[in-house]
């Protein structure tokens, strides 16, 4: 009785995030019963929650040394390493504790998120669709399949996912953003912010979905509208970085150039080197008709720009992000109406040949 109201206790800390109490309790337990392979388990859990890897995989291993087989001692053990970066070891580790629980579904998912993390975007997805096999109405698994597709900029496969959850329920914030954030990438712009409206409409409270909102009313032209969401976030995160350039760009939308530099001063001077805030900055500056300036700000954009892509040219560990692609804003200034003014410049002439 003493051992189940211990162990009833470290559950309660463990959802309450209170893992080095879920620790020692499991300790206690485990101290009247050293072979109780799912405390030692537990206790590994934790360890890896609180960041302590190694420790984790210490305690795995002394389940798997007697028990090789033991499912919950491989799958932990597979997440570990994947939380470490080993991917290719948790890849190895998924796969053999998949050979003792082939339908198993956290398992299945973890391993695709793993090929994700490894490039391996088509394994992925064929990896998710075993598990959609298993549970076909299941909502995470239908967004992680879009997830996929979107980062391969496949965005209308990926809608068709995103929609097939969100058929299974009509709220659902993420579907609802998921499907939001395609749309925009697409430039269905009315229809990406009807999404984010309803998911604000749905959660008042979501941020993230309140943010993608406020985008949105940018790219309708709605400035006013977007400043007015990017403010409902400020007040309750008033440092958030992509908050303040957007409500920058808002200020920007409405002729407000000076305000609008405000705030992306205020991200350059935590981040001289925010890329997204110099060239936003450079736009209002240029309609300040500040052509020496905007040159400024080009010119270090365009370094920046320059010594990303060589270190990435170098970059021999994968990557399956980038917020800029080589040359990126310099297509992008090229190509912006706000910069106009700047034709006849030489300095600009020779900086966008």
């Amino acid at each position: 009785m003493i051992l189940d109201s211990l162990l009833k206790q470290a559950i309660r800390d463990f959802d309450k995030k209170k893992f080095q109490k879920s620790i020692n309790l499991f300790e206690m337990i485990i101290e009247e019963n050293p072979n109780n392979s799912e405390m030692i388990i537990n206790k590994a859990v934790c360890l890896a929650e609180l960041g302590k890897y190694d420790e984790s995989l210490e305690e795995l291993e002394k389940v798997l040394i007697h028990t090789p087989d033991d499912f919950d001692g491989l799958y932990n053990k597979a997440t570990t390493l994947y939380d470490m970066g080993k991917y290719e070891e948790a890849l190895s580790e998924f796969n053999h504790a998949l050979k003792i629980n082939p339908e198993d579904t956290n398992a299945l998912c973890n391993k695709a998120n793993v090929f994700v993390a490894l490039g391996r975007h088509d394994d992925a997805i064929s990896t998710y669709k075993i598990a959609l096999e298993i549970h076909p109405r299941d909502i995470e698994i239908l967004n992680n399949i879009g997830i996929v597709y979107a980062g391969d900029k496949q965005h209308y496969k990926a809608i068709e996912y995103f929609e097939s959850a969100l058929n299974e329920d009509k709220t659902d914030i993420d579907s609802l953003c998921n499907i939001g954030n395609s749309l925009l990438e697409i430039q269905k712009f009315r229809l990406s912010y009807e999404c984010f409206k309803q998911a604000v409409k749905h959660d008042p409270k979501d941020f993230d979905a309140m943010f993608r909102l406020g985008v949105a009313c940018n790219s309708l032209k709605k400035p006013e509208d977007a400043l007015v969401y990017f403010n409902k976030i400020l007040h309750k995160e008033k440092n958030n970085t992509d908050v303040i350039i957007n409500k920058g760009y808002s200020l920007h939308l409405m002729g407000q150039y000076k305000q609008a530099i405000l705030c992306f001063n205020k991200i350059l001077k935590d981040d001289p080197e925010e890329m997204n805030s110099l060239y936003f900055k450079a736009k209002s500056t240029a309609k300040q008709n500040n052509n020496k300036q905007t040159c400024a700000l080009i010119t270090k954009l365009l370094e920046l720009e320059r010594k990303n892509a060589h270190n990435h040219e170098h970059e021999h560990n994968h990557e399956h992000e980038h917020n800029h692609e080589h040359g990126n804003f310099l297509n992008k200034i090229k190509s912006d109406p706000d910069f106009i003014g700047l034709r006849h410049d030489q300095n600009f002439k020779t900086l966008i040949k």
